[in-house]
């Protein structure tokens, strides 16, 4: 998870998994290989390195990548997400297109459009789309509003279909009055999270993923194996 301090734990939460991300993708394209759930997005998914673990027994592969706009996904669709066949995605996407002066509409419809295609090839694939964060950053940077309608128009679009789930996660990092909680961001750039703020998201991802999984169809929670159990076994953990 990310953590603040040094330019050593720099080095350890931010540049490292960015190395270990592009490995997994390489991995993703060369060798294709079956997950229950595969999770995509930009860094705010990619450096929570410890997903995998946290949502155990539940199998998830983790390919998101930093700097990854909704564009990109929908791009890289193929090589991370359809050639594994998951039962469930994480999708957690569209702070950058936000960012980069994109509008509420277009960078929903770019969420939309890879629904669209991944319904196309797995139509009964469910999809968990976790808000956009408004963090400092986006905030200081006149982005509110956007955010909150792309946040709207993306509840809206998934209230409007069984097989997708709206996650809002941004009021695990607001006081009661509204207010960020700046203990949530990274002190050097005030938007990526802080290990406390991975801590309040897995929680709420877990209680999500767990029923969804159920509604996807995948194995009940007593029949998976965690990885070290797999280890102990003598094998690698079956995704």
């Amino acid at each position: 998870m990310a953590n603040g301090g040094g330019m050593g734990q720099f080095l350890q939460n931010f540049v490292m998994p960015s190395v270990m991300a592009v490995n997994r993708l390489q991995m993703a394209i060369d060798a294709p290989e079956k997950y229950g759930v595969v999770a995509v997005g930009c860094e705010l998914l990619q450096w929570y390195t410890s997903i995998e673990d946290d949502m155990e027994p539940i199998p998830v592969a983790n390919h998101a990548l930093a700097g990854s706009s909704t564009a990109d996904l929908l791009g890289g669709i193929s090589y991370q997400v359809l050639d594994h066949e998951p039962r469930v995605v994480i999708y957690m996407c569209g702070c950058n297109d936000l960012y980069r002066g994109e509008s509420p509409n277009r960078t929903v419809n770019g969420f939309m459009k890879f629904v669209d295609k991944l319904h196309a090839h797995l139509s009964d694939t469910q999809i968990i789309y976790v808000s956009i964060i408004n963090s400092p950053l986006m905030s200081e940077s006149n982005h509110d509003e956007s955010i909150e309608e792309a946040n709207h128009l993306a509840r809206k679009a998934c209230d409007n279909d069984p097989r997708l789930t709206y996650l809002d996660i941004n009021s695990l990092f607001m006081y009661s009055d509204g207010t960020q909680r700046k203990d949530m961001f990274q002190f050097f750039d005030n938007h990526n999270l802080t290990t406390l703020a991975y801590e309040e998201f897995s929680r709420a991802l877990s209680h999500t993923l767990k029923r969804v999984w159920t509604i996807a169809g995948g194995d009940t929670l007593e029949h998976l194996s965690t990885r070290e159990q797999e280890e102990e076994a003598g094998g690698e953990k079956e995704l």
